[in-house]
């Protein structure tokens, strides 16, 4: 019985006709071999031939290398039934033609591709991928393995181990990641490396029992002093990370796919045991305890594929889908134990045994899913924090010209130093080549803190960046995030410097921002106007200010400010501790409210823009939101009102952080200097 509801809505007739036929060989080839393919003797050489004669071993592998090149989704249809049969067997499947093709596949040379890719296509090799290691897991920053360059035998030499590696004891060829610049930090000094198993100074340690995924040999691998060719590097050196991040989503993607496999059958049993099992003289489906569990069970499924199809056809039409591809992964797992779990209650003892349901099997298997590819915890952490950088980004458009087809392309390129961070620039030289599909060619310089840009091209750049313009005016006005622009191949990055691609976009503020006039740095001597130079001027007398007249002033709050200005808040004054004059202290930091709002502008006015009068009256502030330490102030100033008899002045304000969040406003009166 197959319950999937409405498959011509969300698949086409060829991924439905392609469905029906890897059904059919699941029926025939793999379901007569599934015990057999749990146990430590299986002939998994005949397996992986008898893939490759289906043509699923060469599915995402071009046509030159021996594959069909066919898009991500088929890969997936694979995965899931495969995996209603045996799991074990998609993930020995998802190992070799998907982990450790995908990183060859997008970074390799025509040279690699043909060696190594054409074998796995024709299921004549066996292939794994190794990033995790004893003490390694989800954070690959403490990755111990490395490879040192040995410069008398022109090769690389790998020492290290890894641990839980499918396929690892059964494999012919490996992709391995492994810090080659202990320098720096491990983001920015690892490298890929494609190794074969036959080479000396490999090992397998120990293949370990499993929970579940009977069969799959996941394994404790080592190198010892083994030297790897210079051509079996993977990409460029030290882009080792770039590589694994490219690989991580389509990864996810995969085994959510595995998930729905998984649960599948589970549920089909469920729904069947349910109809057929009498109690108090009726089948349980009738009783409202076991037909709302099939009825979680069915949304939970529905769910769970439509995530792993969204994120599936983002990745084909090369959009960014960390985000997507992260939530597929956590709720398509976490769904697949709770069908599995929810499928044994629903049979009762007849589900706990092996003897008439492989329910139990399933729930084991099943259980993986929620660890292996990243755990739930870490796919959690991965989704919040894209759900806040693209609020941030939302943010940012709020402030953005609607048609970026409107704005000027020289004139963004010329605004970038506006957005530069020299404080997060410390010991970078560089000169990075700007290479656009449709525009003219440019070359950002940074040198000493500093930042210039011009229309030039020069011979050996220190990181050349290829791309169209339109896609580059996303990123500078904070559409697009450039990480996620690489990953979807819409930017090609060229360097040698991987510590400087990765700092790249943490030296530079790319949101509208760069647009607003003003350079934006932390040295009010360094704020040069680009255009619309502010009217106030130093020592204007009130006869001269005209009403109307606006400035603005930005500055960076410090943790010596915040606690400076908590010595004006509430905590010390009990009068000021009420709704709207408050100190509020998150995670030990103090957040500016009221009176110490109130401080902040008197020190953008005051500071920023001296001369406007050092002294002010009856401020009034109306805080609307929290300001932290490290935040970018900018405050919009206009004359409101003039008070001639008492030489005061009134200027009424607005004050925006970096995301272009207004975080107070009101006004204040000041003694600008009598007219002698």
């Amino acid at each position: 019985m197959t319950l999937i509801n409405d498959d011509e809505l969300i698949y086409t007739q060829d991924e439905l006709t392609f469905r029906r036929q890897i059904r059919e060989f699941v029926e025939r080839e793999i379901k007569p071999m599934k015990l057999k393919i749990e146990t430590r003797d299986f002939n998994h050489r005949s397996f992986f031939k008898k893939l490759a004669a289906a043509g699923l071993s060469g599915l995402l592998i071009p046509e030159a290398y021996g594959g069909s090149n066919k898009p991500f989704m088929y890969q997936l249809i694979a995965g899931e039934e495969l995996s209603t049969v045996s799991p074990s067997a998609t993930m020995m499947f998802g190992a070799s033609c998907t982990l450790s093709a995908i990183p060859i596949l997008r970074f390799g040379t025509e040279e690699q591709k043909k060696k190594y890719l054409a074998p796995l296509a024709k299921g004549d090799k066996i292939g794994a991928l190794a990033i995790t290691e004893p003490s390694v897991g989800s954070d690959t920053a403490g990755m111990e393995t490395n490879a040192v360059w040995n410069s008398k035998d022109q090769c690389w030499v790998l020492n290290g181990e890894k641990r839980y590696i499918t396929n690892g004891s059964i494999a012919d060829q490996i992709v391995v990641f492994a810090i080659t610049d202990l320098t720096v930090d491990s983001k920015s000094g690892m490298s890929a490396f494609i190794i074969e198993t036959s080479w000396k100074g490999f090992s397998v340690e120990r293949d370990f029992s499993l929970m579940g995924r009977g069969g799959v040999h996941a394994s404790h691998i080592k190198f010892r002093n083994m030297k790897v060719p210079k051509n079996n590097l993977l990409g460029k050196v030290n882009q080792g990370f770039l590589i694994l991040m490219d690989e991580l989503d389509s990864e996810r993607i995969g085994i959510a796919a595995e998930a729905l496999g998984c649960m599948r059958p589970s549920f089909e049993i469920a729904v069947d045991y349910s109809q057929q099992r009498i109690q108090f003289d009726q089948p349980i489906s009738r009783f409202e305890g076991v037909s709302f569990k099939i009825a979680d069970m069915a949304t939970k499924m529905r769910a769970a594929r439509l995530l792993v199809v969204t994120a599936a056809r983002m990745m084909d039409k090369g959009l960014p889908c960390t985000k997507e591809a992260t939530m597929a992964k956590l709720y398509a797992t976490e769904a697949s134990v709770e069908v599995c779990d929810l499928a044994i209650q629903i049979c009762g003892g007849a589900g706990y045994v092996k003897d008439f349901f492989p329910l139990e099997q399933f729930y084991r298997d099943a259980r993986l899913g929620t660890i292996g590819g990243g755990t739930s915890e870490i796919m959690r952490f991965l989704i919040q924090r894209e759900v806040y950088i693209e609020h941030k980004r939302a943010k940012a458009q709020e402030h953005t010209l609607p048609d970026i087809e409107t704005i000027d392309f020289d004139m963004l390129m010329t605004a970038i130093p506006n957005g530069f961070r020299p404080e997060r620039a410390e010991g970078i030289t560089a000169q990075i080549q700007f290479l656009f599909t449709n525009e003219d060619t440019w070359l950002l310089s940074i040198k000493d803190q500093k930042c210039t840009i011009t229309k030039k091209r020069i011979k050996q750049p220190t990181m050349t960046i290829e791309t169209d313009s339109t896609t580059w005016k996303r990123i500078l006005l904070g559409r697009l995030d450039a990480m996620q622009a690489m990953t979807a191949k819409k930017v090609t990055i060229d360097t040698d410097n991987m510590d400087l691609l990765l700092r790249f976009a943490r030296m530079f503020r790319f949101t509208s921002e760069i647009l607003t006039g003003y350079q934006i740095t932390h040295e009010p001597s360094r704020k040069t106007p680009i255009k619309d130079a502010p009217k106030f001027q130093l020592g204007k007398s009130l006869d001269e200010i005209k009403i109307g007249e606006t400035a603005k002033g930005s500055m960076k709050v410090t943790e010596d400010h915040i606690q400076w200005y908590a010595k004006m808040s509430g905590d010390y004054n009990p009068l000021h501790m009420d709704d709207e004059y408050a100190a509020t202290t998150i995670f030990g930091r103090r957040i500016a409210h009221g009176p110490i709002g109130g401080a902040l502008v008197a020190r953008v006015i005051g500071m920023q823009l001296p001369g406007l009068g050092t002294l002010a009256f009856n401020m009034k502030v109306t805080f609307t939101a929290p300001v932290y330490p490290d935040d970018e102030l900018t405050a919009t100033i206009e004359a409101t009102e003039k008070v001639p008899e008492k030489n005061l002045l009134r200027l009424s304000f607005t004050v925006e952080n970096q995301e272009g969040q207004e975080v107070m406003n009101g006004y204040a009166n000041v003694l600008p200097p009598i007219n002698k």
